[in-house]
């Protein structure tokens, strides 16, 4: 077993970086693949909503963007399914990316994800979908029924990405207001699986643990737990993205997300 794993605490500057961090997925996910190599990515936006692949079936998908676009946000295309997530300043974004994926089932990927958050701030931290949220699902992590987080995850080669938004602070009623809404808008069909939101589903982390939490803070205590298990190193990726196999794979990816986003955002 690896035991180093390797750190990318990633900036986003500006719109022209949206889809680097999508990007860095596929490559990165092909570097663990190919070189046993753990890694864990942080991530952080400026206002941004990331849609899933359902979304594009959206009856009046347009409208909603334009909503979007109204009230300043930015937003994309994942190349993952599900459904919309909101992200900003006060959203931190967490994957970690593990080889030998055929010896790790689906459910205990999503373990892991779990257990290193419940480790890193509390021991009240349930998972089961909260139905009436953004984006949910079976990974859902909730205090008091209140979720402040989803997983999700993404299989290639012979490596596991898995995936947190985690809401730390800010806004969050904003942000399921702004989901709400663009549901609404975009006329989403009936019974087919898109939220039904209640904006008081969700909440931030610093406000169920009942104290102030910055994103820094949120990420030193998620470095701590993985320091129980793994030496991190956060030199290394450096050296690692300015590489040609990480460089032909991150190529490959943004080519194929800048497709994806051209087929809506062309529409516009």
């Amino acid at each position: 077993m690896n035991n180093t794993i390797i750190l990318y605490d990633q900036k986003i500057s500006s719109s022209k970086d949206l889809l680097v961090p999508f990007s860095d997925t596929g490559a990165i996910l092909k570097f663990v693949s190919e070189n046993n190599q753990p890694v864990i990515h942080f991530w952080v936006t400026p206002p941004t909503v990331i849609l899933g692949m359902q979304d594009k079936r959206l009856n009046n998908l347009q409208a909603g963007l334009e909503m979007l676009s109204e009230k300043n946000y930015l937003f994309y295309l994942r190349n993952s399914g599900g459904l919309g997530v909101v992200t900003d300043a006060g959203i931190l974004n967490f994957s970690i990316f593990l080889p030998d994926k055929d010896n790790l089932l689906i459910d205990d990927a999503y373990e892991k994800m779990f257990t290193v958050l419940k480790e890193s701030f509390s021991l009240k931290i349930k998972t089961g979908e909260i139905s009436t949220s953004y984006c949910p699902g079976t990974y859902d992590l909730s205090i008091d029924q209140k979720k402040f987080a989803g997983i999700s995850q993404r299989r290639a080669g012979n490596a596991v990405a898995i995936m947190a938004y985690i809401s730390v602070n800010g806004q969050q009623k904003d942000r399921s207001q702004l989901m709400k809404d663009f549901y609404e808008i975009s006329n989403y069909p009936p019974k087919s699986g898109y939220p039904q939101i209640d904006i008081h589903s969700m909440e931030n982390l610093d406000t169920l643990l009942g104290h102030n939490l910055s994103i820094e803070q949120a990420k030193q205590k998620i470095l701590a737990t993985i320091a129980k298990q793994y030496t991190i190193s956060k030199e290394e990726f450096f050296i690692i993205q300015n590489s040609l196999p990480y460089q032909e794979a991150y190529n490959a990816t943004l080519k194929d997300l800048i497709k994806r986003n051209q087929q809506i955002l062309g529409e516009k």
